[in-house]
């Protein structure tokens, strides 16, 4: 989790670890876009309520699951997110294709924002990802995330060198 899960932040589902085992079980859920609706205390664990902006596939008329909080990715908090502009500017995807399956968590790939909504393109290290889709707001991709792709990291810094992150300065 990033940032703290409250009513009404832009979220992305970045695991299946500590949902309910019926949630666990749809492994589609994983990098879709929502925001949270209403937080649910249960005991020491809270449950975010939150409304899909896409729908899953084989659950067409269900728009609203229950997350663990830890199981998601805050991405805005509570209110618009601002737009980001430029050609530089590049959001999310995630394997289509993995090699192996890993429900724990999916590795963050960075995928140039285009105009339409595709279903598959190329990631910045070259491999096939699924763009997370938003209608209202970008999902940009953080390069010093600690599960974004290293490969599409360097890749934005050799394609991009004035979006490089700045560490710090060496003597």
């Amino acid at each position: 989790m990033t940032g703290r899960v409250s009513v009404g932040c832009s979220v992305i589902v970045d695991t299946l670890l500590h949902s309910h085992a019926s949630t666990r079980a749809i492994h589609d859920l994983i990098g879709k876009p929502g925001y949270v609706v209403r937080l649910v205390p249960r005991g020491s664990s809270t449950y975010a309520l939150t409304e899909m902006f896409d729908m899953v596939r084989g659950y067409p008329d269900q728009r609203k699951w229950s997350f663990h909080v830890d199981d998601l990715y805050v991405v805005t908090g509570p209110g618009p997110a601002p737009l980001a502009h430029g050609p530089g500017v590049y959001t999310v995807g995630f394997e289509a294709y993995p090699a192996e399956f890993r429900v724990m968590r999916g590795t963050r790939h960075a995928v140039p924002v285009s105009r339409g909504r595709q279903s598959l393109t190329e990631s910045v290290c070259g491999l096939i990802v699924r763009p997370v889709h938003s209608p209202t707001w970008p999902v940009s991709f953080d390069p010093t995330a600690r599960i974004s792709c290293p490969g599409c990291a360097e890749g934005l810094v050799a394609r991009h060198p004035d979006l490089a992150v700045r560490g710090p300065a060496s003597p």
